[in-house]
Protein backbone atom coordinates (compact mmCIF):
# COMPACT_ATOMS: atom_id res chain seq x y z
CA UNK A 1 0.00 0.00 0.00
CA UNK A 2 2.86 2.54 0.99
CA UNK A 3 4.85 1.37 -2.59
CA UNK A 4 1.14 2.37 -4.73
CA UNK A 5 1.11 5.57 -2.79
CA UNK A 6 4.39 6.60 -3.03
CA UNK A 7 3.68 5.99 -7.18
CA UNK A 8 1.13 7.76 -6.92
CA UNK A 9 3.05 11.01 -5.02
CA UNK A 10 5.68 10.98 -7.55
CA UNK A 11 3.41 10.58 -11.11
CA UNK A 12 1.16 13.62 -9.63
CA UNK A 13 4.73 15.29 -9.04
CA UNK A 14 5.81 14.54 -12.56
CA UNK A 15 2.15 15.85 -14.25
CA UNK A 16 2.22 19.14 -12.21
CA UNK A 17 5.76 19.80 -12.76
CA UNK A 18 4.85 19.18 -16.24
CA UNK A 19 2.05 21.76 -16.13
CA UNK A 20 3.70 24.15 -14.06
CA UNK A 21 6.82 25.09 -15.85
CA UNK A 22 4.51 25.34 -19.12
CA UNK A 23 3.78 29.12 -20.10
CA UNK A 24 1.00 28.60 -22.25
CA UNK A 25 -2.83 28.57 -21.18
CA UNK A 26 -4.29 25.21 -22.01
CA UNK A 27 -7.40 25.66 -20.15
CA UNK A 28 -9.35 26.91 -22.89
CA UNK A 29 -8.01 24.17 -25.27
CA UNK A 30 -11.32 22.21 -25.89
CA UNK A 31 -13.12 20.40 -28.96
CA UNK A 32 -15.20 22.69 -31.25
CA UNK A 33 -14.53 25.41 -33.70
CA UNK A 34 -15.17 28.90 -31.74
CA UNK A 35 -11.91 30.73 -30.72
CA UNK A 36 -9.82 30.37 -27.95
CA UNK A 37 -8.39 33.45 -26.35
CA UNK A 38 -4.72 34.09 -27.11
CA UNK A 39 -4.54 31.70 -30.24
CA UNK A 40 -4.95 33.26 -33.53
CA UNK A 41 -6.35 31.08 -36.41
CA UNK A 42 -3.85 30.94 -39.36
CA UNK A 43 -6.36 30.27 -41.80
CA UNK A 44 -10.06 30.67 -41.88
CA UNK A 45 -12.51 29.71 -40.04
CA UNK A 46 -13.50 26.97 -41.53
CA UNK A 47 -9.71 25.39 -41.57
CA UNK A 48 -9.30 25.18 -37.79
CA UNK A 49 -11.26 23.12 -35.20
CA UNK A 50 -10.15 21.10 -32.67
CA UNK A 51 -11.27 17.31 -31.88
CA UNK A 52 -10.68 14.27 -29.55
CA UNK A 53 -8.53 11.95 -31.04
CA UNK A 54 -5.29 9.60 -29.93
CA UNK A 55 -2.13 12.40 -29.27
CA UNK A 56 1.44 10.96 -29.21
CA UNK A 57 1.25 8.86 -26.27
CA UNK A 58 -1.17 7.04 -27.30
CA UNK A 59 -3.98 8.22 -25.21
CA UNK A 60 -7.67 10.15 -26.32
CA UNK A 61 -6.37 13.98 -26.00
CA UNK A 62 -8.20 17.12 -27.85
CA UNK A 63 -6.49 18.17 -31.04
CA UNK A 64 -6.15 21.14 -33.22
CA UNK A 65 -7.07 20.26 -36.38
CA UNK A 66 -6.20 22.13 -39.98
CA UNK A 67 -8.15 21.58 -42.35
CA UNK A 68 -7.16 22.49 -45.93
CA UNK A 69 -9.81 24.43 -48.05
CA UNK A 70 -7.41 24.63 -51.50
CA UNK A 71 -7.67 28.68 -51.35
CA UNK A 72 -3.75 28.60 -50.49
CA UNK A 73 -2.12 31.04 -48.15
CA UNK A 74 -2.98 29.94 -43.98
CA UNK A 75 -4.12 26.11 -44.09
CA UNK A 76 -4.86 25.35 -40.15
CA UNK A 77 -3.12 26.09 -37.47
CA UNK A 78 -2.51 28.85 -34.68
CA UNK A 79 -0.35 32.21 -33.74
CA UNK A 80 -0.46 32.53 -29.78
CA UNK A 81 0.83 35.64 -28.12
CA UNK A 82 1.29 37.56 -25.03
CA UNK A 83 4.01 35.78 -23.15
CA UNK A 84 6.41 37.34 -20.80
CA UNK A 85 9.81 36.96 -20.63
CA UNK A 86 13.11 38.26 -19.35
CA UNK A 87 15.16 38.35 -22.84
CA UNK A 88 18.51 37.42 -20.61
CA UNK A 89 17.14 33.64 -20.16
CA UNK A 90 16.92 31.22 -22.50
CA UNK A 91 13.18 29.85 -23.30
CA UNK A 92 12.58 26.32 -25.09
CA UNK A 93 9.44 25.90 -27.18
CA UNK A 94 8.00 22.45 -28.57
CA UNK A 95 5.14 21.29 -30.36
CA UNK A 96 3.71 18.09 -31.48
CA UNK A 97 2.44 18.09 -35.44
CA UNK A 98 1.51 14.92 -37.27
CA UNK A 99 0.60 15.06 -41.11
CA UNK A 100 -2.17 12.95 -42.65
CA UNK A 101 -2.78 11.83 -46.35
CA UNK A 102 0.02 13.84 -48.62
CA UNK A 103 3.28 15.75 -48.21
CA UNK A 104 1.68 18.76 -49.64
CA UNK A 105 1.75 22.17 -48.30
CA UNK A 106 4.31 23.22 -45.75
CA UNK A 107 4.25 22.84 -41.96
CA UNK A 108 5.78 25.78 -39.61
CA UNK A 109 6.72 26.53 -36.55
CA UNK A 110 7.99 29.82 -35.25
CA UNK A 111 8.29 32.92 -32.40
CA UNK A 112 8.56 36.39 -33.60
CA UNK A 113 10.76 39.33 -33.26
CA UNK A 114 14.28 37.95 -32.52
CA UNK A 115 17.76 37.65 -34.08
CA UNK A 116 19.31 34.98 -35.46
CA UNK A 117 22.05 33.51 -33.13
CA UNK A 118 24.80 35.99 -34.86
CA UNK A 119 23.05 38.63 -33.55
CA UNK A 120 21.12 39.88 -37.05
CA UNK A 121 17.56 40.70 -37.01
CA UNK A 122 14.74 38.07 -38.31
CA UNK A 123 11.40 39.29 -37.94
CA UNK A 124 10.00 36.37 -39.32
CA UNK A 125 11.39 33.59 -37.36
CA UNK A 126 11.34 29.99 -37.79
CA UNK A 127 13.14 27.26 -35.99
CA UNK A 128 11.48 24.94 -38.63
CA UNK A 129 10.01 24.85 -42.13
CA UNK A 130 9.11 21.80 -44.01
CA UNK A 131 7.66 18.30 -44.54
CA UNK A 132 7.56 15.91 -42.08
CA UNK A 133 9.77 12.55 -42.09
CA UNK A 134 6.59 10.47 -42.63
CA UNK A 135 3.01 11.11 -42.92
CA UNK A 136 0.44 9.65 -39.86
CA UNK A 137 3.45 9.72 -36.90
CA UNK A 138 3.57 11.86 -34.40
CA UNK A 139 7.21 14.48 -34.15
CA UNK A 140 8.14 16.83 -31.53
CA UNK A 141 9.49 20.10 -32.76
CA UNK A 142 11.26 21.69 -30.36
CA UNK A 143 13.25 25.17 -30.85
CA UNK A 144 15.28 27.50 -28.60
CA UNK A 145 15.50 31.53 -27.98
CA UNK A 146 18.54 32.21 -26.23
CA UNK A 147 19.07 35.23 -23.94
CA UNK A 148 19.99 38.71 -25.51
CA UNK A 149 23.63 37.98 -24.10
CA UNK A 150 24.28 34.61 -24.43
CA UNK A 151 27.52 33.97 -26.46
CA UNK A 152 26.48 31.01 -27.80
CA UNK A 153 25.90 30.40 -31.48
CA UNK A 154 24.90 26.74 -31.40
CA UNK A 155 21.56 25.19 -32.03
CA UNK A 156 20.03 22.86 -29.56
CA UNK A 157 16.46 22.62 -30.92
CA UNK A 158 15.01 19.65 -33.41
CA UNK A 159 12.46 17.12 -34.17
CA UNK A 160 12.37 13.91 -32.29
CA UNK A 161 10.37 10.82 -33.64
CA UNK A 162 7.46 10.04 -31.17
CA UNK A 163 8.11 6.58 -31.59
CA UNK A 164 11.84 5.99 -30.96
CA UNK A 165 12.78 9.17 -29.53
CA UNK A 166 15.40 10.09 -31.96
CA UNK A 167 16.52 13.21 -33.19
CA UNK A 168 15.81 12.73 -37.39
CA UNK A 169 16.12 16.78 -38.09
CA UNK A 170 17.87 19.94 -36.74
CA UNK A 171 16.04 22.95 -36.05
CA UNK A 172 17.31 26.82 -36.00
CA UNK A 173 17.81 28.55 -32.91
CA UNK A 174 17.17 32.35 -32.34
CA UNK A 175 18.61 35.20 -29.97
CA UNK A 176 16.33 37.73 -27.66
CA UNK A 177 16.52 41.41 -28.47
CA UNK A 178 17.20 43.53 -25.74
CA UNK A 179 14.13 45.60 -26.18
CA UNK A 180 11.53 42.85 -26.07
CA UNK A 181 9.51 41.53 -23.06
CA UNK A 182 7.10 39.11 -24.37
CA UNK A 183 7.09 35.79 -26.98
CA UNK A 184 4.71 33.33 -29.16
CA UNK A 185 4.47 30.36 -30.61
CA UNK A 186 3.44 29.61 -33.87
CA UNK A 187 2.37 26.02 -35.70
CA UNK A 188 0.22 25.87 -38.71
CA UNK A 189 -0.04 24.43 -42.63
CA UNK A 190 0.32 26.84 -45.23
CA UNK A 191 -0.09 26.55 -48.86
CA UNK A 192 -1.43 23.10 -48.75
CA UNK A 193 -3.91 22.53 -52.49
CA UNK A 194 -4.55 19.05 -51.01
CA UNK A 195 -8.71 18.93 -49.43
CA UNK A 196 -7.74 16.12 -48.05
CA UNK A 197 -4.96 16.72 -46.35
CA UNK A 198 -4.85 16.93 -42.40
CA UNK A 199 -2.10 18.26 -39.96
CA UNK A 200 -2.89 17.94 -36.17
CA UNK A 201 -1.21 19.71 -33.24
CA UNK A 202 -1.13 18.97 -29.94
CA UNK A 203 0.66 20.23 -26.44
CA UNK A 204 2.37 23.31 -27.53
CA UNK A 205 4.86 24.47 -24.62
CA UNK A 206 6.93 27.61 -23.68
CA UNK A 207 9.13 27.44 -20.86
CA UNK A 208 11.89 28.56 -18.85
CA UNK A 209 15.79 26.74 -19.24
CA UNK A 210 16.75 26.40 -16.16
CA UNK A 211 16.79 22.94 -14.81
CA UNK A 212 13.73 22.65 -13.86
CA UNK A 213 12.19 22.52 -17.02
CA UNK A 214 10.73 18.91 -18.41
CA UNK A 215 13.43 16.62 -20.05
CA UNK A 216 13.30 15.97 -23.84
CA UNK A 217 12.72 12.87 -22.52
CA UNK A 218 9.93 13.42 -20.60
CA UNK A 219 8.16 15.38 -22.94
CA UNK A 220 8.79 12.21 -25.52
CA UNK A 221 7.36 10.01 -22.60
CA UNK A 222 9.49 7.34 -24.04
CA UNK A 223 9.54 5.03 -20.83
CA UNK A 224 6.18 4.36 -22.15
CA UNK A 225 5.46 4.76 -25.91
CA UNK A 226 5.22 2.43 -27.78
CA UNK A 227 9.07 2.08 -28.12
CA UNK A 228 10.18 2.22 -24.76
CA UNK A 229 13.80 3.15 -25.70
CA UNK A 230 15.67 4.61 -28.69
CA UNK A 231 19.55 3.29 -28.17
CA UNK A 232 21.79 5.14 -30.88
CA UNK A 233 24.74 3.01 -30.32
CA UNK A 234 25.90 -0.89 -29.18
CA UNK A 235 24.40 -1.71 -26.35
CA UNK A 236 25.57 -4.23 -23.24
CA UNK A 237 23.85 -5.89 -20.52
CA UNK A 238 26.05 -7.12 -17.25
CA UNK A 239 28.92 -6.69 -20.08
CA UNK A 240 31.17 -3.32 -20.93
CA UNK A 241 32.09 -5.36 -24.57
CA UNK A 242 29.11 -5.83 -26.94
CA UNK A 243 31.80 -6.08 -29.81
CA UNK A 244 30.24 -6.08 -33.09
CA UNK A 245 26.85 -7.13 -31.54
CA UNK A 246 24.31 -4.03 -31.14
CA UNK A 247 22.64 -6.23 -28.14
CA UNK A 248 24.55 -8.16 -25.61
CA UNK A 249 23.77 -9.81 -22.58
CA UNK A 250 25.29 -11.90 -20.30
CA UNK A 251 22.78 -13.39 -18.80
CA UNK A 252 19.66 -15.36 -19.26
CA UNK A 253 16.70 -13.87 -21.56
CA UNK A 254 12.89 -14.19 -21.40
CA UNK A 255 10.25 -13.33 -23.63
CA UNK A 256 7.17 -14.08 -25.00
CA UNK A 257 8.66 -14.78 -28.44
CA UNK A 258 11.69 -13.95 -30.64
CA UNK A 259 11.45 -13.01 -34.30
CA UNK A 260 14.46 -13.40 -36.62
CA UNK A 261 14.04 -11.99 -40.24
CA UNK A 262 15.56 -13.80 -42.75
CA UNK A 263 16.18 -14.02 -46.86
CA UNK A 264 13.58 -15.89 -49.00
CA UNK A 265 16.47 -16.60 -51.00
CA UNK A 266 18.06 -18.50 -47.86
CA UNK A 267 15.34 -20.44 -46.85
CA UNK A 268 15.52 -24.01 -47.39
CA UNK A 269 12.93 -24.53 -49.62
CA UNK A 270 15.31 -25.12 -52.37
CA UNK A 271 15.70 -28.51 -50.88
CA UNK A 272 12.23 -29.53 -52.69
CA UNK A 273 13.43 -28.51 -56.23
CA UNK A 274 14.17 -30.69 -58.91
CA UNK A 275 17.67 -29.90 -59.38
CA UNK A 276 18.55 -30.12 -55.75
CA UNK A 277 21.38 -32.56 -54.71
CA UNK A 278 20.00 -34.55 -52.42
CA UNK A 279 23.02 -37.05 -51.04
CA UNK A 280 22.53 -40.59 -50.95
CA UNK A 281 21.53 -42.42 -47.65
CA UNK A 282 25.36 -44.18 -47.95
CA UNK A 283 27.13 -41.26 -48.46
CA UNK A 284 25.27 -39.59 -45.57
CA UNK A 285 26.45 -42.39 -43.50
CA UNK A 286 29.87 -42.23 -44.68
CA UNK A 287 30.16 -38.91 -43.62
CA UNK A 288 28.25 -39.64 -40.28
CA UNK A 289 30.98 -42.42 -39.31
CA UNK A 290 34.09 -40.22 -40.11
CA UNK A 291 33.16 -37.08 -38.45
CA UNK A 292 30.45 -38.13 -35.78
CA UNK A 293 27.88 -35.56 -37.04
CA UNK A 294 25.25 -34.24 -40.03
CA UNK A 295 26.59 -32.53 -42.76
CA UNK A 296 26.13 -29.02 -42.56
CA UNK A 297 25.94 -29.01 -38.92
CA UNK A 298 28.35 -26.97 -36.92
CA UNK A 299 30.28 -29.43 -34.03
CA UNK A 300 29.91 -29.93 -30.45
CA UNK A 301 33.15 -27.92 -29.98
CA UNK A 302 32.45 -25.17 -32.38
CA UNK A 303 29.08 -24.37 -30.79
CA UNK A 304 30.97 -24.15 -27.34
CA UNK A 305 33.66 -21.63 -28.85
CA UNK A 306 30.82 -19.54 -31.64
CA UNK A 307 27.67 -20.24 -29.90
CA UNK A 308 24.53 -20.91 -31.69
CA UNK A 309 22.78 -17.84 -34.41
CA UNK A 310 19.36 -18.96 -33.85
CA UNK A 311 18.67 -17.65 -37.26
CA UNK A 312 21.05 -19.90 -39.13
CA UNK A 313 20.83 -23.17 -36.98
CA UNK A 314 17.02 -22.92 -37.75
CA UNK A 315 17.50 -22.91 -41.67
CA UNK A 316 19.97 -25.72 -40.75
CA UNK A 317 17.48 -27.71 -38.76
CA UNK A 318 14.95 -27.36 -41.62
CA UNK A 319 16.84 -28.22 -44.08
CA UNK A 320 17.55 -31.71 -42.69
CA UNK A 321 13.86 -32.19 -41.75
CA UNK A 322 12.85 -31.74 -45.77
CA UNK A 323 15.76 -34.10 -46.53
CA UNK A 324 14.61 -36.40 -44.24
CA UNK A 325 10.96 -35.62 -45.18
CA UNK A 326 12.69 -36.67 -48.81
CA UNK A 327 14.64 -39.85 -47.86
CA UNK A 328 10.90 -40.88 -45.94
CA UNK A 329 9.38 -40.58 -49.45
CA UNK A 330 11.57 -42.24 -51.24
CA UNK A 331 11.87 -45.12 -49.12
CA UNK A 332 8.01 -45.02 -49.09
CA UNK A 333 8.13 -45.90 -52.56
CA UNK A 334 10.94 -47.73 -52.85
CA UNK A 335 8.63 -49.98 -50.39
CA UNK A 336 5.38 -49.86 -52.36
CA UNK A 337 7.65 -51.12 -55.74
CA UNK A 338 9.15 -54.26 -54.22
CA UNK A 339 5.62 -54.84 -52.37
CA UNK A 340 3.81 -55.06 -56.03
CA UNK A 341 7.35 -56.79 -56.90
CA UNK A 342 6.52 -59.65 -54.19
CA UNK A 343 2.87 -59.66 -54.59
CA UNK A 344 3.76 -60.31 -58.13
CA UNK A 345 5.94 -63.06 -57.54
CA UNK A 346 3.47 -64.72 -55.19
CA UNK A 347 0.61 -64.55 -57.71
CA UNK A 348 3.18 -66.38 -60.13
CA UNK A 349 4.12 -68.88 -57.69
CA UNK A 350 0.18 -69.42 -57.20
CA UNK A 351 -0.35 -69.90 -60.99
CA UNK A 352 2.43 -72.55 -61.03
Amino acid sequence: MCKKILFLAVFLCCINTLSAQNLVNLSGWVTGADPIVGFRNVGDLSENSREWGIGPHGTQVVLWKGKPSGDGGGDGGFDLVGFTIDHQKMYRFSVWLKKTNSHGGTSYMGSWGVNYLNGSANSNPYFWVGDLPELDKWYLVVGYIHGSNDPSTESFGGIYDGITGQKVLATTDFKFRTNYSSAMIRAFLNDDSNTNDRQYIYGPRIEEVNGNEPTIASLLNITTNQADAYFAGKVGIKTKTPGDYDLAVNGKIRSHEIKVESSAATWPDYVFKKEYDLKKLETVEAFIAENGHLPDVPKAHEIELNGVELGEMNKVLLKKIEELTLYIIQEKKSNAEQLLELKKEIEDLKKK
